[in-house]
Parts: structure tokens; C-alpha cells; sequence
């Protein structure tokens, strides 16, 4: 095997900090591999992988070397931030832009463009504005970006956190296939292995800059099953098999043929669980009466004719694919955005953005936390909020508050140091704080880990509990099913809101894997957890 990459003893941490985040670091990557990197939120998956491209290191190496096989120009890197990589008005520019600054001619960038642009099926968006791109759309042409050089090497941090489901099983499938027929060496930080699990031949994880478990797939995944804490990063199909304990003799992972194949044999033996909550009937808090809107006079509707009520105490989540006007539906109805047409209602009075007492009681969460940051520190955040609502909050306070939501240990750190993960589960508990009626959550799991996705539910249900009203879209269909309603998006209309069992269970494709696995058997399964074993 010719290595690639070689990490040896190697220590690191940043100009701004006396922690180190990467500890003693030994890791080997060998020409080929395709490397799944995981950890917990902010355990330093993504100081890991900018290591391996020098431009990107800001910081000191207190020890140990690495080791690259290729120059700088031949690894590509893909942000976990999307929003921070095309410096360009579209995708044609900023392909031009980096195919001039190679010396390609006008000719030749002609055909590269035709070329990556009809791989990742994005003709389409090569000539609009970065403003008119979903942050899916985004991720698509800089992972094109990032192809279109020819590397050696790809860095990829968490490229799927914001594509919907079939756009993330395209992209995955486009790199499992740069990987194993241009022998492109992949590098995949990812919190999520519902699917790249198949693809990988490595996995590894790091926990607080350490690597702590560096297997092949089979290992891995057997390993991390006997783990309390890595165990909810389980792939469901593999999590929900492991859990049965069928003494089946089968490598990890499990695809969903073989898994509906072993329940089918062992129905006798399986029960299904009921996990949904009950559901109850509150008051209307919003109503939003046949909104339309469009970015201007010549463009489609993006929003067309939505009609639908948010009742105080319930949980709704849309899904559906990239830019179909998820986030701008949002923006619409929290005033963001004027709509052409219609109504909406908060409390029975009607939203206008000329009324600054409707931000009181939305908060809006956007797809980049980091825009709602206006302190030096984790703590000056939190205070600055608490004394937003209340001016005599006291120092004390602040930290009994930090230390309730496992922040203290951040507390003197900047928001903007911190990982994608950290800082989306800052910016929630910062509208928590502020105790609005509705909660808009804009893809609120990317970024954080299995673990804090469960720390994130339990606040989600913690806030309805007091009467609070969730409104989410979501790419991460098993979070989707924790909600008490969900809806489609598509052609600028939303479906009828129904329970999560009703949603999901005829779907093909935006559906759990339980949930295609085990339609045969057990149709309404969504969920590891739904499928027991008989007592």
C-alpha cells in the first residue's frame, strides 16, 4: 500500500487557545482509502482534516510530524460551512475562476464546465445568484468546485448535513465512485452513517483529539456497538439488528434486503413498540391563510397558495428535496420576506414586519447560527440574552445556566471558534432562553452528533411542554419521525401535516431505512426502537 498521508505522534492547538485539539495523533491513509472520520461534536474532526492541507492551519504543532505525498494544490477540501466557500456571484464564475487561475484556456474551461456540471446534474444552477441557492444546492457546486482541480486527495467535512435524502444518495454515490474508479483518496468527516457505511473500506474516531478506534467497517461497527456512547452513531438498520441479537453470521453493515429477509424468518420472535407521543388538541397560535411568494414579477412561485394552523404545545417538521422554499417559507412568515399574497396570523393579529413585537415571540434559528452572534464569548452570549429578558440576571446565574446545558466548559471560548455543532446548539439555547411562543428551527441536526441530536430533541420537548410550538424543516428523516406532525414541500406547496406513522409509512424513497426494511413485516416501524424482541 503507498501511504498517503501520515500522522506520527502529532500534536496541535490553536494561536487562541492553550488546549490542545489534536493530542498525539498516530494515523495512516493510504492511496484509495476512503476514511470515515467520526467523534462527537467538536472532538476535532475538522482541525483533523485541515491538517492535511497547510493553507487551512491556524495554529502551532507542539509535537510529532505529518507526512503528504502530494502538493498542496492536489487535496481539495470541502467546508462543513457552506455558506463560506464560493466567492463568486454563481457557479459558472467561480468554475471559470479557478480553472483561469490553473492557465486552463477559454476552450478548455468551456469543457470542464460541461463536463462537472453534467456529472452533478447542476446545469440548471450554473447561472444563479449564490442568494437564489438552497444551502443544498450550495454544497452541490462546491463539492464540484472542489473536483473540478483534479486532486489527489479530497477532504470532505460532512458534505450531506444539508442535501435531502436522494440528493445526499446521489452525492454519496458520485464519491464512492471518484473513490474507486479514479482512486481518488477520500478523507469523510461525517456524523451520520446511514449509507456512507457501505462505501467506506476505514473508520475511525477521534475523542478530544485523539484517535480512540481506527477499523475496518465490520470491526467498527461491532465495536462501537459494545460502546454506551458511540452506540446512537449505529447505522439504524445495523442498530436495530445488533439490538435483536440474531446469532446471524453477517458482516456489517446490513443492507435493507438482507435485513427484511432476517425479520421475515424471525417475525414470530419481534414485536412492534409504539414510540409516537400522544397527540393532543391546544389553541391555534398561527395561522397562515394562501401565502404566496416570489423572488420577482418574472420568477415561479416560490411559495404557492400555503395554507396550514400551528397549535400551541406541537411539534411540526416539512421535509422535502433541496430549494423547493423550506427556509424561504420561513423567512415569509417571520416577515423576512414580504409575500405577494395573503395572511398570516399570530395570536389572531396579523404579522406585518412594521411590528417588532411578533420577534418577541418567534425566534428563527437559520441554517448559519453564527449570523445571531454578538459577543466576544460562549458566557457573553448566554448573559447577553438572559439580561435581555431580565436585567438583574447575575453572573451565577449565567453559569448554573451553562452548566444545565453542558456549556460551561466553553463558556470562555469565541462562538465563532467553535465547531459547526457547538455553535447550531448554542444559537438553539439562546432562543430557548428567550422563551418565544413559536420556535422556527431551520435544519437544526446539522452539525451535531447522534448524542446531541438526542440532547437536542429532549430541549425540543421540554420547550412543548410549557405550550411551546415547534416549526422545523429537516434533511434528517429519523428526526423528522420525533415530531408530532410532518408535511412535504415540493412545487412550492406543502402537503396536509399528518402523524409521522401516516407520512412515512407509503413512502419509497423519503422514508426511514427501518422503514423500507420492514414494510413487509412491521409496515409501521420508523425507528430502531419500534422493533423488540418478544419477552
Amino acid at each position: 500500500m503507498v501511504e498517503m498521508v501520515r500522522f506520527k505522534d502529532y500534536s496541535f492547538k490553536y494561536s487562541n487557545s492553550e488546549k490542545l485539539s489534536l493530542n498525539k495523533v498516530d494515523l495512516t491513509i493510504n492511496k484509495g482509502d476512503l476514511l470515515l472520520l467520526i467523534g462527537r461534536t467538536g472532538s476535532g474532526k475538522s482541525t483533523l482534516l485541515k491538517q492535511i492541507k497547510p493553507e487551512l492551519v491556524v495554529g502551532d504543532i507542539t509535537s510529532g510530524s505529518l507526512e503528504c505525498k502530494t502538493s498542496d494544490k492536489s487535496i481539495s477540501y470541502i467546508s462543513q460551512f457552506v455558506d463560506n466557500q464560493m466567492i463568486t456571484e454563481c457557479a459558472r464564475d467561480e468554475f471559470n475562476f479557478i480553472l483561469e487561475n490553473m492557465g486552463y484556456s477559454i476552450d478548455q474551461r468551456h469543457i470542464k464546465i460541461a463536463e462537472i456540471s453534467s456529472y452533478f446534474g447542476i446545469i440548471e444552477l450554473l447561472d444563479l445568484k449564490e442568494a437564489e441557492l438552497s444551502g443544498g444546492q450550495k454544497q452541490l457546486i462546491n463539492l464540484a468546485s472542489a473536483l473540478i482541480v483534479n486532486p489527489d486527495i479530497l477532504l470532505l467535512d460532512e458534505p450531506t448535513s444539508q442535501l435531502d435524502p436522494i440528493a445526499s444518495d446521489k452525492l454519496m454515490q458520485m464519491i464512492h465512485k471518484i473513490n474507486s474508479e479514479l482512486n481518488v483518496t477520500i478523507i469523510l468527516v461525517e456524523h451520520s452513517l446511514e449509507k456512507n457505511v457501505f462505501f467506506a473500506n476505514r473508520l475511525a474516531i477521534i475523542e478530544d483529539g485523539y484517535i480512540v478506534l481506527d477499523e475496518n467497517i465490520d470491526e467498527s461497527l461491532n465495536k462501537i456497538f459494545h460502546d454506551t456512547f458511540y452506540r446512537n452513531y449505529l447505522p439504524q438498520i445495523d442498530r436495530s439488528y445488533k439490538e435483536l441479537n440474531f446469532n446471524e453470521d453477517i458482516k456489517l453493515p446490513i443492507n435493507n434486503r438482507q435485513f427484511s429477509t432476517i425479520l421475515n424468518k424471525n417475525k414470530k420472535l419481534i414485536q412492534y413498540s409504539d414510540k409516537s407521543r400522544e397527540n393532543k388538541e391546544f389553541d391555534e397560535v398561527l395561522n397562515v391563510k394562501n401565502l404566496s411568494f416570489r423572488f420577482n414579477f418574472e420568477s415561479k412561485e416560490i411559495i404557492d397558495k400555503v395554507s396550514f394552523q400551528l397549535k400551541k404545545g406541537n411539534s411540526y417538521c416539512i421535509v422535502g428535496p433541496n430549494g423547493v422554499g423550506k427556509s424561504t417559507l420561513v423567512r415569509v412568515i417571520t416577515q423576512q420576506l414580504k409575500q405577494q399574497t395573503g395572511k398570516i396570523l399570530l395570536d389572531n393579529k396579523i404579522v406585518r414586519n412594521t411590528n417588532t413585537d411578533i420577534y418577541k415571540k418567534m425566534f428563527v434559528l437559520p441554517q448559519n447560527p453564527a449570523l445571531l452572534f454578538v459577543s466576544d464569548t460562549v458566557f457573553g452570549e448566554v448573559e447577553f440574552q438572559m439580561k435581555q429578558n431580565n436585567p438583574k440576571e447575575t453572573s451565577q446565574q449565567v453559569k448554573s445556566l451553562l452548566e444545565r446545558y453542558d456549556l460551561l466548559t466553553l463558556k470562555d471560548i469565541s462562538p465563532y471558534d467553535l465547531s459547526g455543532g457547538q455553535q447550531e446548539f448554542l444559537a438553539l439555547v439562546l432562543g430557548l432562553i428567550k422563551n418565544p411562543e413559536i420556535l422556527f428551527l431551520d435544519e437544526p441536526t446539522k452539525g451535531l452528533d447522534p448524542n446531541m441530536i438526542i440532547k437536542l430533541q429532549d430541549l425540543i420537548d421540554e420547550y412543548l411542554l410549557k405550550g411551546g410550538v415547534v416549526f422545523a424543516n429537516s434533511h434528517d428523516l429519523v428526526f423528522a419521525t420525533t415530531f408530532d406532525y410532518v408535511s412535504m414541500m415540493f412545487d412550492g406547496k406543502l402537503s396536509d401535516f399528518k402523524y409521522p406513522i401516516e407520512f412515512f409509512k407509503d413512502k419509497f424513497f423519503y422514508t426511514t431505512e427501518i422503514n423500507k426494511a420492514s414494510r413487509d413485516s412491521f409496515p409501521d416501524a420508523l425507528t430502531w426502537n419500534n422493533l423488540l424482541r418478544n419477552k
